[in-house]
């Protein structure tokens, strides 16, 4: 499919009988859609014009298309404040990976090439337990207390991450899509967290401004002590404020990592500016994930000196920050989330805890998908749980699914790290180490801040996410081929 798109688009230019049905389709539709929507039918056409052949090549080389998308995630809410247009581009995204995964399975099974089935393992401890959390979210569809409008709203969520698991399986079979996979989202966080530092010092642009202050919830929610929180070109600050945290701890890894020295200064530099940008996001969670991934970090490494050194720098940068005479607001902010008991809004989710305990006690299984918070109101408007903040991750799950789903989701994500740990300690290569090391302590410190928050299944930190759940137990597989390959060259 690669070489045959290859030839008739790139060799032929377009000259053949699909050059010339392709070519009078984009012809007739565009005269359709200018005559009947204006501009806007000519801002639909460029965008197909653009993005169907993005699209083909996507389906074509899944690597391109899965960088391409997470590339793209990351700069949706900026466009979309930038030209004031709500455009669901989300959709686009779900369908491109859809488009993907249809395609690697009828790869599977029409391929006459036996190396094509090496990329897939449906057996291992995270495929289990992933398609087992899965199908337990699918059967919410029969829970009595939910609603069919909230369950297939939420569908779309849960068939993303099997469609998302499965073409980044494809898509890491090699040692240099690992590489690029880490190289390509570090400097994608590194230009949001360069985009969150120059609204912090610059100001924010009118069209940043114009959004923020569109509601007063919004102004209520970004405007904190006297100034604005930022947000980088994602949705909120909350997300920036989590994206940053995780990219700088899995900078900061892998800085110390056996690469070169090129590598880990930019490594550093990329991290630093990052937790920079962090600070400036005002999200409380974020800065706990930092110590958190610290302390996971020296667990794992306990018996080098380098880590035991590394430990006590951190220790002392830490206490500089905490109890040293910095009173700017960031820094406030930061202390204020090793307080909790000082926070009123922390106080104010307690008390909510408590007020929901005898509705989670009376319904194991939950309320059902999408029946909290917001969309709970948007989907399920009449439903005993709508418009209840969860304001945390387990507490979504716990409302929604249950306790019975909120124990598969806890053992899901200990299932995952625990394959990661297993096979970090199992590895023999550096390199393979130095990246098992950065992905479990970032994952942890994810998992943690599900207590606070319900925000890493946002763009462009889920698709990443996804990714770490295949790489968690294929990267031992490249390890087991470097250490054969190193033999052989004895």
């Amino acid at each position: 499919m690669k070489q045959w798109l290859f030839d008739r688009i790139i060799v032929e230019k377009f000259n053949n009988v699909f050059g010339f049905i392709v070519l009078t389709s984009i012809c007739v539709l565009s005269a359709f859609a200018i005559a009947f929507m204006g501009v806007k039918g000519g801002v639909v056409v460029l965008a197909a014009i653009i993005g169907i052949p993005i699209t083909l090549y996507s389906i074509a080389n899944n690597r391109f298309g899965f960088l391409l998308i997470m590339g793209f995630s990351t700069f949706m809410s900026f466009i979309s404040r930038l030209t004031s247009a709500n455009i669901p581009f989300g959709v686009g995204v779900d369908l491109i990976f859809t488009l993907m995964f249809f395609w690697i399975i009828l790869e599977q099974i029409f391929s006459t090439d036996p190396g094509k089935g090496d990329d897939f393992s449906l057996k291992n401890p995270v495929s289990i337990i992933l398609f087992v959390w899965t199908g337990y979210l699918l059967l919410q569809a029969f829970n009595p207390a939910g609603t069919p409008a909230g369950w297939l709203f939420g569908l779309r969520n849960i068939l993303r991450v099997i469609v998302v698991y499965v073409v980044a399986q494809r898509v890491f079979n090699s040692l240099k899509s690992i590489h690029l996979f880490a190289t390509f989202f570090l400097s994608l966080g590194l230009l949001v967290a360069l985009y969150g530092i120059y609204q912090e010092f610059v100001g924010l642009p009118g069209y940043d401004l114009k959004w923020a202050t569109a509601t007063d919830e919004r102004i209520n929610l970004l405007f904190i002590q006297g100034k604005w929180r930022k947000w980088s070109f994602l949705s909120d600050p909350a997300i920036f404020g989590l994206f940053m945290s995780f990219c700088s701890i899995v900078s900061f890894m892998l800085a110390l990592g056996p690469f070169k020295w090129s590598k880990r200064i930019y490594f550093a530099v990329a991290g630093m500016f990052m937790l920079l940008a962090m600070f400036f996001s005002g999200t409380r969670t974020a800065y706990v994930m930092i110590p958190v991934a610290v302390i996971l970090y020296v667990l794992l490494n306990i018996t080098k000196v380098k880590t035991l050194v590394f430990a006590c720098v951190s220790v002392i940068l830490f206490l500089i920050v905490y109890f040293g005479p910095f009173y700017s607001k960031p820094i406030v902010r930061f202390r204020s989330a090793f307080n909790p008991t000082e926070d009123a809004s922390m106080n104010l989710r307690d008390y909510n805890r408590q007020r929901i305990q005898p509705y989670i006690h009376a319904h194991p299984i939950g309320g059902g998908l999408t029946t909290s918070g917001v969309y709970g109101e948007r989907f399920s408007p009449s439903h005993p749980l709508a418009g209840f903040p969860p304001d945390s991750g387990f507490m979504k799950t716990l409302l929604e699914v249950g306790w019975i789903g909120l124990l598969l989701e806890l053992a899901m994500y200990a299932i995952i790290l625990a394959v990661g740990i297993n096979n970090y300690y199992n590895s023999r290569d550096p390199i393979i180490k130095a990246y098992y090391a950065a992905y479990i302590v970032s994952f942890f410190a994810l998992t943690i801040a599900l207590y606070a928050k319900e925000n890493i299944e946002q763009f462009p930190l889920n698709l990443i996410l996804y990714g770490i759940f295949v790489l968690m137990y294929k990267m031992k597989q490249f390890d087991i081929y470097l250490v054969q390959k190193t033999n052989q060259s004895k």
